[in-house]
């Protein structure tokens, strides 16, 4: 485990506490019997029924064969459901099975847990504080990929 240092760059200490959080959590999953891209294909399926499997790639920070390839044993296992597009047939849209929506109500609570576990000490105004933070980041790493790539 990384022991942050004050001293530390900002973008040091969030890249390990990433890190840190990815592995706590797959660890809460595992003792569920589930792994992070089960998780995170149920997760945004049942938020966003009838993705296509590029939408769902995207929002989930994966590559489209990447998640083929989870999409492929999520089938097999009968947690999802893959169909055409009836008004674009190359389009192919995701939505969970009844299994899947059994497994993700086994599931759902795993995250909640987690995320109270991890900001038990924080006020509410220290959470709105952070979310705010969290987009300030955001926009500027969007701003950063903007100008690198206008550079090409």
């Amino acid at each position: 485990m990384y022991q942050a240092m004050r001293d530390d760059p900002l973008t040091k200490r969030l890249a390990f506490l990433g890190k840190e959080i990815r592995e706590a959590f797959a660890a809460r999953l595992a003792a569920h019997g589930c792994t992070m891209p089960t998780w995170s294909v149920l997760a945004q399926a049942h938020r966003t029924p009838d993705l296509s499997q590029v939408q769902m790639a995207a929002l989930i920070g994966i590559e489209g064969p990447t998640l083929a390839r989870h999409l492929d044993k999520l089938c097999a296992d009968g947690l999802v459901a893959r169909r055409r597009d009836p008004l674009d047939r190359r389009i192919v849209r995701v939505a969970l099975t009844p299994k899947g929506e059994r497994r993700w109500e086994e599931l759902k609570d795993v995250r909640t847990t987690f995320d109270e576990h991890l900001t038990r000490e924080l006020t509410d105004a220290d959470k709105a504080t952070l979310d705010l933070n969290i987009e300030r980041i955001h926009r500027a790493l969007e701003d950063a990929h903007d100008a690198i790539h206008a550079d090409r």
